[in-house]
């Protein structure tokens, strides 16, 4: 996850996504899940660069943590948030084809507009 938020969602990068001037709302900020003992289980950043369109920029969950309910918490967060921003559908890219993430936003109503990238109307 740490590898995740360096990698795509360094500061230099946001400030200059959150800067573009008459951009939409843009960055919403991430999302950090933890355990009962306060250890860093996952994460999740978006945002709603298009009015009327939330993108799912990043969504992480530890290994130990999968299948535990805590990616779906985290992108309904998330969700949430972006409609509070007026966002009616959503969007995420995924860096491979054959990403492992492909079945859980398949099964989260997810439909491919291309093979990396998926899109779903907000219910």
């Amino acid at each position: 996850m740490r590898r995740l938020i360096s990698a795509q969602c360094a500061l230099p990068r946001i400030r200059a996504e959150i800067e573009i001037p008459g951009g939409a709302p843009g960055w919403l900020g991430w999302l950090v899940a933890t355990d009962a003992e306060g250890t860093m289980v996952g994460v999740a950043a978006g945002g709603v660069p298009v009015p009327g369109e939330g993108e799912v920029y990043a969504l992480a969950v530890a290994d130990g943590s999968r299948r535990r309910g805590v990616g779906t918490a985290l992108l309904t967060a998330a969700t949430d948030r972006m409609r509070s921003y007026g966002a009616r559908a959503q969007r995420v890219e995924l860096p491979a084809e054959t990403d492992p993430a492909l079945p859980f936003y398949a099964h989260l109503g997810f439909t491919a507009l291309s093979p990396t990238r998926l899109s779903r109307t907000l219910p």
